[in-house]
């Protein structure tokens, strides 16, 4: 029986290559500007992982730490606040030794985390920015990840040269920005 399953699966999925050609004119192109349903979850896992695995390196961390991490494609930004200058590089070699991930930003600070105050204005930046980008008609706003922290704005996602210059260009507009990071793949 599981034989003639595989058999039959075979011939249908031969089938449905037959169908395609004969049905287009053209040929399949990628869109390479979009993560698969498979990347996106595991940007999730990474972001889970990477966020234990980073407070794990270290108490203070965890205890007096305020960290961000954003996977996007494999690519992970640590943002935020750590108590001392030597946490840094611990942070970072946890994130790179998670399974995954392809590159780290590191952009951590050496300070006491932000106010209630601070995170509540990063976070209207952020969602004044994605407002912005998404009801552009130039600007992939669904490609981008977003992310603020003390009024710098990180940009993240797939996307051409052109695409990564309008997104700085509509981030610059947004009051309270204070500086803008690209950290984008770009696709061309």
């Amino acid at each position: 029986m599981t034989r003639f399953i595989a058999v039959a699966l075979l011939v249908t999925l031969s089938g449905c290559t037959s169908v395609l050609t004969s049905a287009r004119d053209t040929p399949i192109e990628d869109d390479r500007g979009t993560r698969s349903l498979g990347s996106s979850i595991d940007d999730q896992f990474i972001e889970t992982k990477v966020s234990v695995n980073v407070n794990k390196a270290h108490p203070d961390i965890e205890s007096q730490g305020r960290i961000s991490v954003t996977s996007y494609n494999g690519v992970v930004l640590l943002a935020g606040q750590v108590p001392r200058q030597d946490l840094l590089p611990l942070a970072e070699q946890a994130a790179k030794n998670t399974q995954k991930v392809k590159v780290v930003h590191n952009e951590l600070t050496a300070s006491s985390p932000l106010s209630l105050m601070a995170r509540n204005q990063d976070a209207l930046i952020t969602t004044n920015l994605k407002t912005r980008m998404l009801t552009s008609g130039n600007i992939p706003g669904s490609r981008i990840k977003v992310v603020t922290v003390a009024g710098v704005v990180y940009l993240m996602g797939l996307v051409t040269q052109n695409e990564a210059s309008l997104a700085v260009a509509e981030a610059q507009q947004v009051g309270g920005v204070q500086r803008i990071v690209k950290l984008f793949e770009y696709i061309d």
